[in-house]
């Protein structure tokens, strides 16, 4: 994997841009989560694709035969952080 260092600056209000080049690396995508997880001074983004994951879900053949909670189950199962 190829290591990239990114210094986006930090507005006033703690807003932060991720340039494009760490966009495409993590394969962000509007809508997309970022989930920081900070231990001492370094964090962790791992990034949740949020309902994109979901996409095509109700309209295979995959929740045929399930019911509607079952389905929502299974859709909240796929999102879970692993």
């Amino acid at each position: 994997m190829d290591r990239t260092v990114l210094h986006p600056p930090v507005a006033r209000k703690g807003q932060m841009t991720i340039p494009e080049k760490g966009r495409k690396g993590l394969r962000v995508k509007p809508g997309d989560t970022l989930q920081y997880e900070v231990e001492e001074h370094r964090a962790t983004v791992p990034v949740h694709p949020g309902i994109r994951s979901l996409k095509g879900t109700l309209a295979s053949n995959k929740g045929t035969g399930m019911s509607f909670s079952e389905i929502r189950e299974a859709a909240a199962e796929a999102v879970r952080p692993r």
